[in-house]
């Protein structure tokens, strides 16, 4: 297993650049399920694509994506059964507010 703990709390504002990459991967229905699931636990790619029922090709898309919009990160990584190492990934943080002002 990997011992990864997400930030409790994060704030985007649609001032900021970065908003519209995080509300622009979120528009499809494969990345939140994506977040979902780590939400879970932190999980290798080959996992994700074997639990949402999608190939490994659209899963490590969408978990670019993710990663360019700061919503999930590598944790560490894994020993596969045939022994191979894959990257695990999780969620930066469990909690996003999104808020349409700039002022905290």
């Amino acid at each position: 297993s990997i011992d990864y703990t997400p930030k409790e709390f994060s704030s985007i504002s649609l001032a900021d650049d970065g908003s519209t990459a995080v509300l622009k991967t979120l528009s499809s229905e494969t990345p939140r399920t994506i977040l979902e699931l780590l939400a879970e636990n932190p999980a290798p790619a080959s996992d994700l694509a074997e639990r949402v029922d999608t190939s490994l090709q659209n899963i490590n898309h969408h978990l670019s994506n993710l990663r360019e919009a700061g919503l999930v990160t590598t944790a560490g990584t894994w020993l596969s059964s045939k022994g191979r190492e894959m990257t695990v990934y999780a969620l930066t943080t469990q909690r996003i507010e999104l808020r349409i002002d700039s002022r905290q």
